[in-house]
């Protein structure tokens, strides 16, 4: 019960907090600065991927708040109930790593939400200025989370915890952009302004997509090595099996990438082929977006396992 409860409760965070990250890189680094920025319809996507971070930084925030309270039963082997007992969970987040960890993260998902509503508060876009703040937090958030791994548990040398916030960083950026990417893709039938700018869109989220693949690629190879240690025991043993099934559906998704990549030099510009082309966009990203998910979920998974190389 209690390591189905924490594989959720890292799910959902872990989710969050990666999908924060993109969120904000989408509009950051993708959507940059395009002729049709001041349209009424990119403004209504603007809002719509600031209104969907509010939703987003509470997911990480209650999410975040279960799984302390999981590790407080995890580690003083209390029942649910009695591990509410002040001293208890204090001694947890007061003289603890992963309590050091929780305070920093807690206090940057407060900060980023407050940000975030105050952005709402107003009936124009989000100002520039605020959505480059939440970025940068929102990288932060998600990079303290190497801080909690595997291989920060490992005591190894810094260079790899580098290379996990790396992959957790490239990660945030891909899979964590594909929601918004979506939800940019949602008007795009209806909204000629729109449309004119998808294959400008899209030809940037591919190329960073591709960039945040090799990064994905080469930390992913190392933290691997470190914490499976060799061929026979990716096969042989929990935690290298689900590493296995991870770097399947790892493969799968850049297959989705490419498609995408082909699809947009393929694509033609007459009204019904381009409405051809962007259902099949849509589709392929709402199977990565289900990919992503599942990847999410393993990784959870593995945050419970032992690695098949101890520490």
């Amino acid at each position: 019960m209690l390591i189905a409860l924490l594989i959720v409760a890292r799910a959902v965070h872990i989710a969050a907090s990666i999908l924060i990250a993109g969120s904000f890189t989408f509009e950051v680094v993708v959507l940059g600065f395009t002729s049709v920025r001041e349209c009424n319809d990119l403004r209504g996507v603007e809002r719509s991927l600031l209104r969907l971070a509010v939703w987003i930084l509470l997911a990480a925030l209650v999410s975040a708040v279960l799984w302390f309270w999981l590790e407080v039963v995890s580690i003083t082997g209390l029942s649910f109930v009695d591990s509410f007992s002040a001293s208890r969970w204090k001694i947890v987040l007061l003289e603890t790593v992963f309590g050091d960890v929780w305070q920093f993260r807690l206090g940057v998902i407060a900060v980023a939400l407050a940000l975030a509503v105050s952005g709402l508060a107003g009936n124009d876009a989000p100002r520039r200025p605020a959505i480059l703040a939440l970025w940068l937090l929102s990288f932060i958030l998600l990079v303290s989370l190497a801080w909690i791994s595997h291989a920060a548990a490992a005591g190894v040398q810094p260079i790899s915890l580098i290379g996990d916030a790396l992959y957790l960083c490239a990660a945030g950026a891909w899979i964590g952009g594909l929601v918004p990417l979506a939800i940019f893709l949602a008007p795009a039938q209806v909204s000629s302004a729109i449309a004119k700018i998808v294959p400008l869109i899209l030809g940037r989220f591919s190329t960073l997509s591709l960039c945040c693949v090799s990064v994905l690629i080469a930390s992913g190879i190392s933290n691997s090595w470190l914490l499976v240690g060799s061929i026979h025991a990716l096969v042989t043993t929990r935690y290298g099996c689900l590493l296995v099934f991870k770097l399947a559906l790892f493969g799968i998704l850049v297959g989705f990438g490419a498609r995408n990549r082909l699809a947009i030099k393929a694509s033609a510009s007459t009204a019904q082929t381009r409405s051809r082309f962007l259902q099949q966009i849509r589709r392929n990203v709402v199977s990565e977006i289900c990919l992503g998910a599942a990847v999410v979920v393993i990784v959870a998974c593995l945050g419970v396992t032992q690695p098949a190389r101890h520490p």
